[in-house]
């Protein structure tokens, strides 16, 4: 049995480090992404349409045909991302792989240096290099993660990438949208900011949780953020509709 000497296998200390070994933190970031791109361009779309469109039918399918060609935007991204990021991973591990069995010396040697930078030293140093390079398996993944900066069980499916940063943006543009379905002028276009930038506020302090910040602060800064970028669109429809 493989040792849990922390030097080798960090343990997990939080709640974080749970998510990433379940694969979960690379699902949350396509989610919290994926909903937030979709509240603030639609958001800020809107605003615009609405400031040169007065009729409801107009905004509300301009703000459709927006949201489903956002959503396969960001779906297609979000796959091809992850999937590069995989192939990029499997050809390095690879790579690493044939150079543990082709050139174990220099391989071992790097090992040293890495762990000589931690502040390990003797006779201590030499039983980390043993300990790690006893087996191959162990070795590499040290290898991917120290030197390559690598951590594979971080990674997420393609296909589940691509399909939740899709689902996120089309849940996050409807929140923008939905008060056209049941106002029209002044009433909708002020209860689709006011809804629109109170759930960017949640969704910023959900985002918290991946970036270890308060969760107020991150929830004003979305907040902020797509209230800026819905007047400064606003403002320029109406310059651009004075032309």
């Amino acid at each position: 049995m493989e040792s849990a000497d922390p030097a080798v296998h960090p343990r997990p200390t939080g709640r974080p480090e749970a998510w990433h070994r379940l694969g979960a933190g690379g699902f949350l970031r396509d989610v919290v992404l994926g909903s937030s791109d979709g509240l603030v361009a639609v958001l800020a779309f809107v605003a615009g349409v609405s400031a040169t469109l007065g009729a409801r039918r107009t905004i509300l399918l301009a703000g459709l045909a927006e949201m489903f060609a956002g959503s396969a935007s960001m779906g297609l991204g979000a796959f091809l991302g992850s999937k590069s990021e995989r192939e990029f991973y499997q050809r390095e591990l690879a790579r690493e792989k044939a150079e543990i069995v082709e050139m174990p010396d220099e391989e071992r040697e790097e090992i040293r240096q890495i762990y000589q930078k931690k502040g390990f030293s003797g006779g201590e140093l030499e039983m980390v290099v043993d300990r790690i390079t006893e087996n191959k398996d162990r070795w590499l993944r040290v290898m991917m993660h120290e030197e390559l900066g690598f951590a594979q069980r971080t990674q997420t499916s393609p296909i589940r990438s691509g399909i939740a940063m899709a689902v996120a943006y089309i849940v996050g543009a409807a929140v923008p949208i939905l008060p056209y379905v049941f106002l029209e002028g002044p009433a909708a276009f002020g209860l689709s900011i006011a809804v629109t930038l109170g759930v960017l506020f949640a969704v910023g302090a959900v985002k918290a949780q991946l970036t270890q910040r308060a969760w107020w602060r991150a929830g004003l800064e979305m907040s902020v953020a797509g209230g800026l970028g819905t007047l400064v669109c606003y403002l320029i429809a109406k310059g651009i509709a004075r032309l």
